[in-house]
């Protein structure tokens, strides 16, 4: 993959100027590749964006994280984790320098409360005695929720060593905060999204969607996320991609994600979806090396990103920047083409 020229994200751009970035068809259709990173020896197992589009974490399976400005679209920092490796990572929220890791060692399952700019952890969480499939940041408290293959989901207090709540699943589990932080869904080894009131979450669920209808081979939820605008819950198994409503669980549409031979199979790890932040759009890897951008409600494929040679496992929008970030085999950094648009 090459990058068809220099990274700009706009002269002068500010978080404040950014975030008036509106996306569109055009825009998306544009999207070309301005710069690529082959920082990672292996693959990349987490990405996230800062609150303010100002910085991206990635982290890999060769035990490092780095961190990148996206103002200079320069690398920021790299930092190492030999001891506990990192899978999945997440920036807290109003926070350029913190995030939580999910550890890759077999025998210990930790979490940690990392703080880049002095590159010490602040905190480690044990509890979870299996591998963490999910770590989802509260968008303004310093609380964060973890799934794991322990069968359990856990509510943390960044300022405790063990964690708030636990809720109990018969198989591995994955949970996610809406936008607003209100409620919570949670995935617990069943084919259905629970929801929870964050401030009532003692009292159990306030309602379930059963997804049976809707799944075919894969019964399992690998990825559970809101929507920006709330009004969603996309839905990632092995060989779906589905989009529900997140009022009454209701199908609104499917996006095709399965290869052309239909060889997905059924438990493997699925490229991780997301939403644009004005829920316009939904992205994803899919097999064979591209990444299709659809839009949200009707599963229109409105652009497909063409270039890397191994599945996008990580694919995100910028909340503010007109720029999309894909992981396979490089780091891929994807901006509206200003050659194409003059002419």
């Amino acid at each position: 993959m090459a990058a068809t020229g220099g990274l700009s994200l706009a002269s002068g751009t500010t978080a404040a100027t950014a975030s008036k970035v509106k996306l569109s068809d055009g825009l998306v259709q544009n999207l070309a590749v301005g710069k690529v990173y082959r920082d990672h020896k292996g693959p990349v197992t987490g990405m996230d964006f800062t609150y303010d589009g100002q910085f991206l974490v990635t982290s890999g399976e060769d035990s490092s994280v780095y961190v990148y400005s996206c103002e200079r679209a320069s690398r920021a920092r790299h930092l190492r984790c030999e001891k506990y490796g990192v899978s999945l990572i997440r920036f807290l929220h109003n926070d350029r320098d913190c995030a939580v890791a999910a550890s890759r060692n077999e025998n210990d399952h930790l979490l940690k409360y990392w703080d880049f700019h002095d590159n010490k952890y602040l905190r480690l969480f044990r509890s979870h005695t299996a591998k963490v499939t999910s770590v989802s940041p509260h968008p303004y408290e310093d609380m964060f929720l973890s799934g794991s293959e322990d069968k359990s989901v856990l509510l943390w207090d960044l300022r405790q060593d063990r964690p708030t709540a636990k809720i109990n699943g018969q198989g591995t589990t994955m949970a996610s905060f809406d936008q607003q932080g209100l409620v919570f869904a949670a995935s617990v080894g069943q084919p259905k999204i629970h929801l929870f009131d964050t401030r009532n979450y003692a009292k159990g669920e306030f309602t379930s969607f059963d997804l049976r209808p809707h799944l075919k081979a894969d019964l399992v939820a690998q990825h559970v996320q809101f929507s920006p605008c709330g009004k969603f819950l996309l839905v990632r198994t092995a060989s779906q991609l589905l989009l529900i409503d997140a009022f009454d669980g209701e199908l609104i549409c499917e996006y095709v994600v399965s290869s052309p031979d239909g060889q997905e199979k059924p438990g493997q790890l699925a490229p991780v979806p997301g939403f644009s932040p004005d829920s316009q759009y939904v992205i994803s890897g899919v097999s064979g090396g591209d990444v299709c951008v659809w839009s949200t409600t009707n599963a229109r494929l409105v652009h497909r990103l063409e270039g890397h040679t191994a599945t996008p496992s990580r694919t995100c929008f910028s909340p503010v920047h007109a720029l999309v970030v894909t992981a396979a085999e490089t780091l891929a950094w994807w901006i509206p083409d200003s050659t194409t648009a003059a002419a």
